[in-house]
């Protein structure tokens, strides 16, 4: 049987980048995929080259959004095996700032998303996921370290691992596995684009930041999440999975 075979998965911030490549990469180990995104659209156009996926419009920032598409979801599927919260925002759109300088709005922002989106997102799944089922939720290498100018970021991603810890031991006994992975820098529009337009030679440069000497593609994010949300991960919770190129070891 493959990876995911038999498993029903929704993935937020599915219309690009690593949620774009999660569904590919879930629906070809085996997986029916959810595609969420506040971009319906562009949602929907990932799901439609995918055999037996579905897609919804979803803002993680607003519960009555998340619980009507979760139940479009089970309406569709019977049943929801596994959950890759996935949906977040850069900072500032891109830009990097020190932490006296951030305005409250786009620091508001960024938490409303990241952090505020990840826990209605996580009280809407738990109740409604199969048991045994699984959880993963995109944190960063700023879930662990530092980095000058991102401190909104860095923030929320510190609190993304936060809720996944507390979610695992909160229902370890009850079947259910929440674990985190923690990207490095990833060829998305994140960087490839927006921290690009605010600091040209940035995504050159994070090529640098990693001992790999390069930056992840998408897919790569996706398998760890993938692994973590399957059975051959059945002992694995509250973990935080860097896939970052050696970054954090440094």
């Amino acid at each position: 049987m493959m990876m995911l075979g038999g498993k029903h998965i929704l993935v937020t911030g599915a219309a690009s980048g690593i949620g774009a490549a999660a569904a590919r990469v879930f629906t070809a180990h085996g997986a029916r995929v959810a595609c969420l995104d506040i971009n319906a659209d562009g949602a929907a156009e990932v799901a439609a080259v995918l055999p037996g996926a579905i897609s919804a419009r979803c803002d993680v920032s607003d519960p009555t959004s998340v619980a009507a598409a979760i139940d479009a979801v089970i309406a569709a599927f019977g049943r929801l095996d596994g959950a890759f919260n996935n949906a977040g925002i850069e900072q500032s759109r891109g830009r990097m700032m020190p932490l006296e300088t951030i305005p409250l709005v786009d620091f508001d922002a960024v938490m409303a998303v990241n952090l505020r989106g990840l826990f209605i997102c996580l009280q809407a799944e738990l109740p409604r996921l199969s048991r045994p089922g699984a959880i993963v939720n995109t944190g960063s290498v700023m879930s662990a370290v530092a980095a000058p100018g991102l401190a909104a970021y860095a923030a929320s991603k510190h609190g993304v691992m936060g809720l996944t810890r507390v979610a695992a031991v909160d229902h370890a006994a009850l079947g259910i596995r929440v674990n985190a992975v923690l990207p490095g820098a990833v060829a998305t529009p994140m960087i490839l684009e927006r921290a690009e337009a605010h600091a040209p030679g940035y995504a050159a440069a994070a090529a640098g930041f990693h001992p790999m000497g390069r930056v992840a593609a998408p897919e790569e994010i996706a398998e760890a999440a993938a692994w973590l949300i399957s059975d051959r991960a059945s002992f694995v919770t509250g973990a935080a999975l860097a896939v970052d190129g050696g970054l954090t070891a440094v």
